[in-house]
């Protein structure tokens, strides 16, 4: 995210901190400010890049932040680029070489209820580096000149402030509001190079860059399928949808004639191997049935069917 306003201070003046970033938030500067600072932070890699990503630095120089290292490489940052920093005097301290003759706005005796002179002019110096105006004349308005507030925001329509105030009252009406530049510019650009099936440029758009992405992902489908009307579906056609309907018929008559047939129960007097109970009634003890017996009998040894003569083991043998 990008920032109008880099906030550099230390724990110690958190209190004056906070009452800055929050008047210049209420006048719609961004500001990045850090409360989780501690006094043991070093300015590290986060913060330059923060930095970096920001138009102005503003420094809060007060007898605490004079001897801070944080202060110390947050301000070297700034000085590296050209009209970046912005000084603020919060006491009578005055900042170490190369900032001493720097210019600073005193901010002593800002309070909640009162703000200083040098307050409004540090306003003054941010809205003109961001090209903005008339913002002393806005911050002199009380809470009940609405009719010199409407007026201010109808002469300074593209300003933070009244693009707000529009957000807000259409928010209030149920109005989406309208894509963020960069949302804008990341759709149009998507746009010049996002292709139909046919290979034609793809239609503008005005919803942003989630018309974009779903249009993409819609010419995708697109250009996988063919579209076939329904008196020259190949599949569908009217002869086979009766063939299916005759087959199905078919199956159906079959298992109406299928059903009608009586079964044949399995007798229990029949040989079944599977069933025990019926091969010991059949076959007292010492006996064997029948189709074992025909097996087992001597058969023409030339085929190799005799299995030998049948020997009766059930009776002892005669003792000589």
């Amino acid at each position: 995210m990008a920032y109008d306003v880099f906030l550099v201070t230390v724990p110690e003046d958190f209190d004056m901190a906070k009452l800055v970033a929050r008047r210049l938030r209420s006048l719609k500067f961004t500001v990045r400010f850090n409360q989780k600072q501690t006094e043991d932070d070093i300015f590290d890699a986060k913060d330059a890049r923060d930095a970096g990503k920001s138009g102005n630095m503003l420094i809060l120089w007060s007898e605490n932040s004079v001897k801070n290292d944080w202060v110390r490489a947050a301000a070297a940052v700034g000085n590296s680029r050209d009209g970046m920093l912005v000084h603020a005097g919060i006491d009578k301290t005055i900042p170490y070489t190369p900032y001493r003759k720097s210019k600073r706005f005193p901010l002593e005796g800002f309070t909640s209820r009162k703000m200083p002179e040098g307050f409004y002019k540090l306003v003054e110096e941010l809205a003109e580096r961001t090209g903005r105006s008339d913002l002393r004349a806005w911050m002199k308005l009380g809470s009940k000149d609405d009719e010199a507030r409407e007026a201010w925001l109808d002469a300074h329509p593209d300003d933070p402030l009244a693009i707000a105030e529009r957000q807000k009252r259409e928010k209030a009406l149920g109005i989406k509001p309208e894509p963020a530049k960069e949302a804008a510019e990341a759709a149009t650009k998507a746009e010049t190079t996002l292709r139909n099936g046919n290979g034609e440029p793809a239609p503008r758009s005005t919803t942003g860059v989630s018309a974009a992405v779903a249009r993409a992902s819609a010419n995708a489908r697109t250009a996988a399928t063919t579209v076939v009307e329904p008196d020259q579906d190949p599949v569908y056609g009217n002869w086979t949808i009766a063939a299916i309907c005759a087959a199905i018929a078919a199956i159906f008559l079959f298992s109406l004639v299928v059903r009608s047939q009586p079964v044949e129960r399995l007798s229990a007097e029949m040989p079944a191997t599977g069933n025990a109970r019926t091969v010991i009634a059949a076959c007292p003890a010492g006996t064997v049935p029948r189709s074992m017996v025909e097996f087992m009998e001597p058969g023409p040894v030339d085929i190799g069917m005799g299995h030998g003569p049948i020997i009766d083991d059930t009776t002892p043998p005669e003792s000589e």
